[in-house]
Parts: C-alpha cells; sequence; structure tokens
C-alpha cells in the first residue's frame, strides 16, 4: 500500500496488517491475497472528554489482515467495539457517567478480562468482511 510515496502496510513472517499511532482521518488502500482493500480512519470527538477512532473496512472479499492501535497513554480509559458490539471491554473502573453506546454481554461481568493498556498498542487480527466498522473509545476524564 502506498501513502504519499510511502509504504503503509507492514508484512510479516506470519501476519500482515496496518499499524495507527496517530488520531487522524486518513484512507489506506492495498491488494491482499487478492482483495482490493480500502480502510477508511476517522476522528471525532463526541464530547470534551474523548475521542472516538473509527475504521470503515471494504473489500472485494472477506480478508485477514491484523490492526495494531496505540491507545494512547493520556487516557484514563478506552473499550473498542466491532459493528456496535463490545469487542474489548474498559481497563479501569473509571467508567464515564455516559459512555458511548456499545452493545455489551453481562456474562461473567465480575471476571472480565481486557488487554486494553494505556500507551500500548492493541492488536486486532480478523477476518475482516465488508462493511464492518471498528470502533475505539478513548476517554480522558474531566481536564
Amino acid at each position: 500500500m502506498q501513502e504519499n510515496g510511502e509504504e503503509q502496510i507492514i508484512r510479516g513472517d506470519l501476519f500482515s496488517g496496518l499499524v495507527v499511532s496517530e488520531l487522524d482521518d486518513r484512507d489506506y488502500h492495498f491488494t491482499l491475497d487478492g482483495s482490493e482493500v480500502t480502510v477508511s480512519q476517522r476522528v471525532t470527538s463526541p464530547k470534551e472528554d474523548r475521542k472516538v477512532l473509527g475504521f470503515l473496512f471494504l473489500m472485494d472479499k472477506p480478508t485477514r489482515f491484523r490492526l495494531d492501535v496505540l491507545i494512547p497513554e493520556n487516557c484514563v480509559n478506552a473499550q473498542i467495539s466491532l459493528n456496535d458490539k463490545e469487542l474489548l471491554g474498559f481497563f479501569s473502573k473509571d467508567i464515564p457517567e455516559d459512555p458511548e453506546y456499545v452493545e455489551t454481554t453481562h456474562c461473567n461481568d465480575e471476571a472480565k478480562y481486557t488487554p486494553l493498556r494505556p500507551g500500548e498498542f492493541q492488536s486486532l487480527n480478523f477476518r475482516w468482511e465488508s462493511g464492518d466498522v471498528l470502533k475505539c473509545f478513548f476517554y480522558y476524564g474531566t481536564r
């Protein structure tokens, strides 16, 4: 994949994918396993204390690749959803009173574990379907 003449897809021995460390709007276009892939990355700030990093996946056929997202070091909490269903839950008990909408299951609420950590990359390796929407919710607390 090329963007401004620079390679944007990371290729490895086991998995290829994207690494996202900036909260900005951009589009990625590449071919992987014979499928033309477009990933649109958008950032919104629905409220002063949060940012939402969203990804829309468009492709010719379902395609497996990795997406590594940097969890901002200064966020007090985070959550990730896939197609509006919770994929990874909050890492802290400091949950906002009015979090963004995410469908959650309440199985084993007491034993929930999440690998999300501020200042670290979260790796998501899926067989993405065209139309999938991934959202990363970053909460910064009151300033």
